[in-house]
C-alpha cells in the first residue's frame, strides 16, 4: 500500500492520517465490546487497538472507525490516531486469542489489512488510561470543552451509541487529558440505517457538559464543521478500503452533507428528546479500570 497522507484541514494542524501500514507481531489481550477488538503491539513497538474485518458487530464498523477518526481529527477534536494494521496468516494462526467468539463457535478472522487505533497513554504505569469519569474528576479534565464539540459531531453523524472517552494523567497527579475513542456506531451504526435516537449521543457522565452550553459556542462549532467536514469526509471516503464496508458509500456521503446543512435543526431536535445524560448511569461504576491491566478497556457493546 502506498504511503499517502491526509493533510490537516485546519491551519497549522498535523497530518490527520497516514496509510503507512503497521504490522502486528504481538498479541496482548482481547478488549471488551461487541466488535471483539484486540490490543496488539506492532513491529515499530506501538500499541494498537485493532478492529478486524468480519467482526460480529456489523459490516461497516471499520469504515465508521476510519471515517470517524479522520473527520474528528480534522475539526480539531482529541481522538486516537487511526492506522492500517496488517495481520498475517502466521500471526493469526499463532494467536488464537484474537479469533471471534460467536454463537456458532470460534471464527478465524481473515489475514490482511484491518483498522487500528493507536493506544492512548501506556499499557501500565501512571499514564495508563481509564474510561471511568467520576463527577469529582470532571473539573480536572484540561480539554473538557471538547465534549460539546464531540456531541455536536455525533448528532451530525447520527451516532447510535453513547460517546466513549478515555482520560490519561499526563499533567500531574490530578489533571488529565481527554481523548475520544470508539467510532464504530457513528454514521447511523454498523448498518448505516439512519434513525433519530434522540439524546443518545451524550457521554454517560452528564456533568462533563456543565457550563458548556452557550449558543454562541454551539454556533461556532457548527460554522467550523460546515467549513471543514465536506473536504475531510470526501478525503476519508476516497481512501476507504472496499473490504471495510458493505453499503452505498456515495449515498452515505450525500446523507451526511444533507445533515450538515440541517445541523442546527438536528441539535435542537436532539435537545428536545429524552436526554440520556441527565441522570448518571450506574454503568460508569463498572467501567473502572481493573488493577491488573487494561483488558477491560475497550469499546462499548
Amino acid at each position: 500500500m502506498s504511503a499517502t497522507v491526509i493533510q490537516g484541514l485546519s491551519q497549522g494542524r498535523e497530518p490527520l492520517y497516514s496509510s503507512c501500514t503497521l504490522t502486528a507481531n504481538r498479541f496482548i489481550r482481547k478488549m471488551r465490546g461487541g466488535a471483539q477488538s484486540v490490543l496488539l503491539q506492532c513491529t515499530d513497538r506501538q500499541y494498537v487497538v485493532v478492529k478486524m474485518v468480519g467482526n460480529p458487530q456489523g459490516p461497516n464498523v471499520l469504515a465508521n472507525e476510519f471515517i470517524g477518526s479522520i473527520v474528528s481529527s480534522a475539526v480539531g477534536l482529541p481522538v486516537a490516531n487511526g492506522s492500517f494494521v496488517y495481520l498475517s496468516d502466521e500471526f493469526i494462526d499463532r494467536n488464537s486469542g484474537i479469533w471471534f467468539e460467536t454463537p456458532e463457535g470460534r471464527c478465524r478472522p481473515p489475514a490482511g489489512v484491518h483498522f487500528g487505533s493507536l493506544f492512548i497513554g501506556e499499557p501500565d504505569g501512571d499514564s495508563r488510561p481509564t474510561d471511568y469519569i467520576s463527577r469529582s474528576r470532571v473539573r480536572y479534565i484540561r480539554n473538557r470543552s471538547a465534549f460539546l464539540g464531540m456531541y455536536i459531531l455525533d448528532v451530525w453523524s447520527n451516532h447510535q451509541d453513547n460517546r466513549q472517552a478515555v482520560l490519561v494523567n499526563t499533567f500531574g497527579k490530578r489533571e488529565s487529558e481527554l481523548h475520544f475513542v470508539d467510532h464504530g456506531h457513528m454514521f447511523a451504526g454498523p448498518h448505516w440505517k439512519f434513525s433519530e435516537r434522540l439524546g443518545l449521543a451524550y457521554h454517560l457522565e452528564s456533568s462533563v457538559y456543565s457550563d458548556l452550553w452557550q449558543p454562541t459556542i454551539v454556533a461556532g462549532w457548527i460554522s467550523h464543521f460546515e467549513n471543514i467536514l465536506p473536504a475531510a469526509l470526501s478525503q476519508a471516503i476516497s481512501l476507504l478500503p472496499p473490504q471495510w464496508y458493505n453499503g452505498n458509500v456515495s449515498l452515505l456521503y450525500d446523507v451526511l452533507l444533507h445533515r450538515l446543512a440541517n445541523l442546527s435543526r438536528l441539535i435542537e431536535a436532539d435537545g428536545s428528546g429524552p436526554n440520556q445524560a441527565v441522570r448518571r448511569s450506574t454503568v460508569n461504576e463498572i467501567l473502572r479500570l481493573p488493577c491488573d491491566g487494561i483488558h477491560m478497556l475497550g469499546t462499548s457493546t
